[in-house]
């Protein structure tokens, strides 16, 4: 079952097209400093951009993940998803935003979404949401959200080989 679309107070998850290419290039993809704290590469021009949403649009096909879209504007500001990684546990696959969309309440309205998508949709018995160490907002926004600190893990990024804590936390549901 792939849901198409999730909706918050103020944004909209849904698939990525073609036509979000300026959109998410310029909101998201772009910033170094966003991708500070993610396993993806920043574009450096149109031409990546475009290579990744190509890329993104196959990997979203078969997937629940999505572009995050500001409600009022229906630009691209960013990227969100979950996986299932064995029955009924379902992991967050990156939840990212733009610089000038930090610090809305977006993230927490995405993480709350996908909450109540895999718990109440997908029967999930236990959601995982992990962060660099480092990622402090990202850290307090998870147990806001209920998470509760797991486990850390010693990880290398792929695209660039910087070391990094990886700290997960976890959701039971009920």
């Amino acid at each position: 079952m792939q849901k198409q679309v999730l909706e918050t107070k103020d944004l909209i998850l849904s698939k990525a097209k073609m036509s979000d290419l300026n959109d998410i290039f310029v909101n998201f993809w772009l910033q170094e400093d966003t991708a500070k704290y993610m396993l993806w590469k920043p574009c450096k021009n149109l031409d990546e951009a475009k290579i990744a949403l190509e890329n993104i649009i196959k990997f979203q096909q078969t997937r629940f993940a999505y572009f995050v879209r500001e409600k009022s504007t229906g630009k691209a500001i960013g990227i969100a998803g979950i996986a299932e990684i064995e029955p009924g546990v379902f992991e967050d696959c990156g939840i990212g935003l733009g610089r000038q969309f930090v610090g809305k309440g977006y993230g927490k309205q995405i993480l709350m979404a996908l909450i109540d998508f895999a718990k109440n949709e997908l029967k999930a018995k236990k959601m995982i949401c992990s962060c660099f160490r480092e990622n402090i907002p990202s850290a307090r926004m998870q147990k806001s959200c209920g998470f509760v600190f797991s486990h850390s893990e010693n990880r290398r990024r792929a695209w660039d080989g910087k070391e990094f804590i990886e700290d997960y936390y976890e959701l039971i549901f009920d």
